[in-house]
């Protein structure tokens, strides 16, 4: 039995899963086979082997123990009522890591700031302001939920436990402990001109992208008058805030905040020249086109000697 589990656990490895989903799994492959463990001391109970059962039970009742705080945590973001992994770890001087940290760290240092439509540079950024209408507001909402519910992004609260969390918030400067720890960029976002007006697009992909926010100020400009002065372009645009929770006296509140998205606009002044990339000169494209003239004309000179050459070397042979 515990040969076909370990078939499985590897088998796992080879099916691009989420953390989340993969430990689900194996809380469940452990739980059913902690009953075996059962079986097993049963059997030599049975064959008159009694501290050999007892040291099964024994084993079967502690793996028990950690199944069912794995099934609190995995299945129900909560915390067990008798959890004392934490005064095991400090007994034991283990550092203990969330399991899900790495994920986290991975997908948000992935599609963060990072992605963008184009690599810039610092300089060619201006500050931007947006006005979000109830119905963007709706759309933006709506379109965190779908990417949480493919996984794209893992809003919770960093892995830390309510504990952990309360703790960080009564020692720390920070009130509020947000769901969404990182800013999370969307996998599709363009800005799009609604008559004077400068609107953002996001979503899964192109086919599914909402209007999100209406561009009100870039730099200090109104939007409608810097993109006289300016070509601008939407660089980076992520998901921010959302849900968070709140330290009362003795407990956390959970706040029900809404998604808000921010986003990066890149410029250049009208007329400018792209910075870092060289644009020829009416001369040099001249120069450039006699100079490809003048390899074609040689070519073909080449060509012809060679030829005469050949006819010649013939004649030759002939007499």
């Amino acid at each position: 039995m515990f040969t076909l589990f370990q078939t499985i656990a590897a088998s796992l490895g080879y099916v691009s899963l989420s953390a989340t989903i993969k430990n689900r799994i194996y809380t469940i492959l452990a739980t059913v086979g902690n009953f075996y463990l059962l079986y097993v001391s049963y059997r030599f109970f049975r064959n008159g082997f009694p501290l050999r059962g007892a040291l099964f039970i024994l084993a079967f009742l502690g793996i028990a123990y950690f199944c069912y705080l794995n099934i609190f945590y995995y299945f129900t973001n909560k915390t067990a009522k008798y959890d004392l992994s934490a005064k095991i770890a400090e007994a034991l001087h283990i550092q203990v890591k969330d399991p899900l940290s790495d994920t986290q760290d991975q997908v948000n240092a992935g599609p963060g700031f990072v992605q963008t439509n184009g690599i810039f540079s610092d300089e060619e950024f201006l500050p931007a302001t947006l006005e979000i209408s109830a119905v963007q507001s709706g759309s933006i909402q709506a379109v965190a939920k779908a990417l949480e519910k493919i996984d794209y992004f893992h809003a919770n609260y960093g892995g830390l436990s309510d504990k952990q969390l309360f703790k960080q918030l009564q020692n720390g400067s920070q009130t509020e402990a947000p769901k969404l720890v990182e800013p999370v960029a969307l996998p599709y976002f363009e800005m799009r001109q609604k008559g004077d007006k400068l609107a953002v697009y996001g979503g899964l992909n192109q086919m599914r992208a909402l209007e999100l926010a209406t561009i009100k100020t870039i730099g200090l400009l109104p939007a409608k008058e810097a993109v006289k002065n300016f070509d601008v372009f939407l660089a980076t645009t992520v998901l921010t805030a959302g849900p968070c929770k709140k330290a009362a006296r003795q407990s956390l509140v959970e706040l029900d905040r809404p998604y808000q998205i921010d986003v990066r606009i890149a410029y250049k002044k009208k007329g400018e020249p792209v910075p870092g990339l060289h644009q020829p000169t009416p001369a040099e494209l001249a120069a450039d086109r006699e100079k490809t003239g003048s390899t074609k004309q040689t070519k073909k000179i080449a060509k012809q000697t060679q030829e005469t050459e050949t006819q010649t070397e013939h004649l030759h042979r002939r007499h």
